[in-house]
């Protein structure tokens, strides 16, 4: 349909044209905005990571779990953007943790290497700058005041006394996404008296070694549980062929 605008005496079109263009140009770009947000979020590569996180708002909501969200292995920060987003409106008190080398993957070995299988991991993979993922966090519209990042490798960054690894205190929620078995085993037991009953455990590799309960993240927990049989698991929900979730059911 066409849109005829008013002329002047003088000829010329109506003083308001500009501000009525202008405001159809921002509700256009405001609708393309949006239709790219819901494209990512339901049709996207990692639709399946929103879920659960959506899921783990939701269930925060209604157990009221004390402590802060980490994430082990942050890479350039979608998840952990998309987690702020979704958490932070929803839970005032609670802090962002991103636990990472920030060089990437170790070099795979021993467990990881197996016959020279790595599940496509490799040395230096998923590197990310840290002043580049703290831009990208900005970008995203997180608020750093609210972040806390540990860098450095996991069975150095973690030791107790580690600075500021030492200072973070229950957790309400842990994304695990660290991918190597030899990663992993530093990682739980830096959790283990950070638990709370209800707490959630998301493994994001958990069947990335072929599904296989000897190898990667399956191994890990299995071995942590063995060492603390204190700590007892229930299913929450998976995430994609890779990913699952357990709460906290006894620490």
């Amino acid at each position: 349909m066409a849109i005829f605008w008013p002329l002047s005496k003088s000829g010329s079109k109506s003083v308001g044209r500009d501000e009525k263009v202008g405001l159809l140009e921002a509700r256009i770009h405001a609708m393309e905005a949006r239709l790219a947000y819901l494209e990512d979020r339901l049709l996207g590569y990692y639709k399946n990571r929103w879920d659960v996180v959506d899921k783990l708002a939701d269930y925060l909501v209604g157990t009221q779990i004390p402590g802060d969200y980490l994430e082990f292995g942050v890479f350039m920060g979608k998840t952990f953007s998309y987690s702020y987003r979704v958490m932070a409106p929803l839970f005032p008190e609670m802090r962002f943790v991103a636990l990472d080398s920030f060089e990437g993957l170790p070099e795979p070995k021993g467990i990881d290497a197996q016959d020279r299988y790595t599940s496509g991991f490799f040395k230096g993979q998923f590197a990310c700058d840290i002043q580049q993922f703290e831009k990208n966090l900005t970008d995203g519209g997180v608020d750093l005041n609210r972040v806390t990042l540990v860098q450095g490798w996991y069975d150095q960054s973690l030791q107790p006394g580690s600075s500021p690894s030492s200072a973070i205190g229950k957790v309400s929620a842990a994304w695990i996404d660290c991918d190597l078995y030899e990663s992993t085993v530093p990682v739980l037991d830096y959790l283990t008296n950070r638990l709370s009953v209800g707490t959630v455990l998301l493994f994001d590799d958990w069947r990335c070694y072929r599904n296989l309960a000897d190898f990667g993240q399956q191994r890990a927990c299995r071995e942590w549980l063995d060492r603390n049989p204190q700590i007892t698991l229930n299913e929450f929900v998976d995430f994609g062929f890779h990913g699952q979730s357990f709460t906290v059911a006894s620490c």
